[in-house]
C-alpha cells in the first residue's frame, strides 16, 4: 500500500481524536462550564448526528470539487473549529464548535475511506479499509489518553490545542504526499437512500449502527464508570484507555485480515458474540486491575475489528453500489455514536453507571440478530 493510504489514515486519526476526546475530559468540562456530565456527553451526540446526516449531503454538494483540495478545505475548517473550542467561554459556544468540527470531519473521513477502497486491489480492500480504521482507533491509543493527561494537568482546553497541532501536521502531509484526484460522479442523495430498500443491505448497515450504539453507551462515560466503580486516578484511567486503544489497533488489523481470509459474514458473527460478552462481563471485572484490563482489551479489540469486517462484507454484498454503501456506512457508524452517547447520557444522569454496560450488551445482541438475518438472507445478493 502506498504512503497516501497512511496519510489518509492520519487524517482520520486526527478526526477521531477530536470526536472522541470528550470522553476523556468529560468531568473537567462539566465542572468548568457548570453543566452535568450527561449534558457534556451530548456534545458527542451532537457531533455524531451532524456527521451522520451531514456526511451524505456535504459529499453530494462537494462532488465536483477535486478530492485533495476538498480534503484541505475540510482540514482548514476543522482547524478553525478546534480554535473555537479552545476559546469557548460557555457550553453554547463549545456546542457550535462541535457542529463545525463534525461537518468538516464528515468530509475528511468519508473521502478517506472511499479513496482507500478505490486505490488498492480488490483482494487488499479489507486491509486498506482496516488501515484507515486503525487511524481512527489510534486516536484512542494516543488522542484520548493523552488528552486526559493534558486535561488533568493543564486544563481541558489544552487537549484541543493538541488536536490543533495535529491538524496542521495533517494539512502539511496532505499537501506533500497526496496527488490531485479528480472528483467522482455525483450520485443523488435519494438514489443513495433508495439502495437501503434492499433488506440484506439495510440489515448490514444496521449492524454498524447498533454495535456503535452499544459501544458509545459505555465508552463516552467510561471515565465516570472507572471513577465510580474503582475510584481510579486520572493517570490510571489514561492507562486503561491506552490498553483499550492498543487493543483497538490490533483488533482493527485482525478484522481486516480475517474478513479477507474467512469472509466478512463469519467474522462478524463471531466478533459480535465476543463483543457482547465483554460488555456483560465489564461490571464484574472491576474487582481487580488484571481482570479489568483483560475484559477491556477484549472489548477494544472486538469493537474495532468489526468495522473493517462489516465494510468489507458490505462492499462484497453490494458490488453495484459499493461506493454508495461505504459512504452511507460511515453515516450509520456515526448515527450509532450519536445514539449511544445520547442514551448513555440519559442513563448516567438517572441510574448507576453500571447500568450502561447492561443496556449496551443488549443493544449489541440486537446487532447480532441483524447480522444473522443478513447472513441468512440470500435472496437478493450472494453471500460474501
Amino acid at each position: 500500500m502506498n504512503i497516501g493510504i497512511f496519510v489518509l489514515a492520519f487524517a482520520t486519526f486526527v478526526a477521531g481524536t477530536v470526536e472522541l476526546i470528550i470522553a476523556g475530559i468529560l468531568n473537567m468540562i462539566a465542572t468548568d462550564l457548570q453543566v452535568s456530565v450527561g449534558t457534556v456527553g451530548q456534545l458527542v451526540s451532537v457531533f455524531s448526528f451532524v456527521f451522520a446526516f451531514g456526511a451524505p449531503i456535504l459529499i453530494a454538494l462537494t462532488s465536483k470539487v477535486e478530492r485533495r483540495r476538498l480534503l484541505l478545505i475540510a482540514m482548514f475548517t476543522f482547524l478553525g473549529g478546534n480554535i473555537l473550542s479552545i476559546v469557548s467561554p460557555n457550553y453554547t459556544t463549545l456546542l457550535i464548535a462541535r457542529i463545525i468540527l463534525a461537518a468538516s470531519c464528515s468530509i475528511v473521513v468519508v473521502v478517506s475511506v472511499t479513496m482507500a477502497a478505490k486505490t488498492v486491489a480488490v483482494k487488499l480492500r479489507g486491509r486498506a479499509i482496516a488501515v484507515i480504521f486503525m487511524g481512527l482507533s489510534a486516536s484512542l491509543v494516543l488522542g484520548v489518553p493523552l488528552g486526559t493527561i493534558i486535561g488533568g494537568h493543564l486544563g481541558w482546553r489544552m487537549a484541543f490545542v493538541l488536536v490543533s497541532i495535529l491538524s496542521i501536521v495533517a494539512i502539511l502531509a496532505i499537501m506533500k504526499f497526496l496527488p490531485n484526484v479528480p472528483p467522482q460522479p455525483s450520485i443523488p442523495l435519494l438514489k443513495q437512500i433508495a439502495t437501503l430498500k434492499n433488506k440484506k443491505i439495510a440489515s448490514i448497515q444496521l449492524i454498524s449502527a447498533l454495535e456503535l450504539t452499544g459501544h458509545f453507551t459505555v465508552y463516552t462515560y467510561f471515565t465516570p464508570f472507572l471513577k465510580t466503580t474503582m475510584d481510579l486516578s486520572t493517570n490510571m484511567i489514561s492507562m486503561v484507555l491506552l490498553i483499550f486503544g492498543i487493543a483497538g489497533i490490533i483488533g482493527g488489523w485482525i478484522g481486516g485480515w480475517a474478513s479477507d481470509k474467512f469472509g466478512g459474514a463469519k467474522v462478524i458473527l463471531v466478533f459480535l458474540v465476543l463483543f457482547a460478552t465483554s460488555l456483560f462481563l465489564l461490571p464484574y471485572a472491576t474487582g481487580s486491575m488484571i481482570s479489568l484490563l483483560i475484559v477491556v482489551a477484549l472489548y477494544g479489540a472486538m469493537v474495532w475489528a468489526l468495522s473493517p469486517a462489516v465494510q468489507n462484507y458490505l462492499a462484497k454484498s453490494a458490488p453495484d453500489s459499493a461506493d454508495i454503501q461505504l459512504g452511507l456506512n460511515t453515516s450509520f457508524l456515526h448515527l450509532g455514536v450519536a445514539l449511544g452517547s445520547g442514551l448513555g447520557g440519559l442513563l448516567v444522569d438517572h441510574y448507576p453507571v453500571t447500568t450502561n454496560t447492561w443496556v449496551a450488551g443488549i443493544i449489541v445482541v440486537l446487532a447480532l440478530i441483524s447480522a444473522i438475518y443478513s447472513v441468512t438472507n440470500t435472496k437478493e445478493h450472494s453471500m460474501a
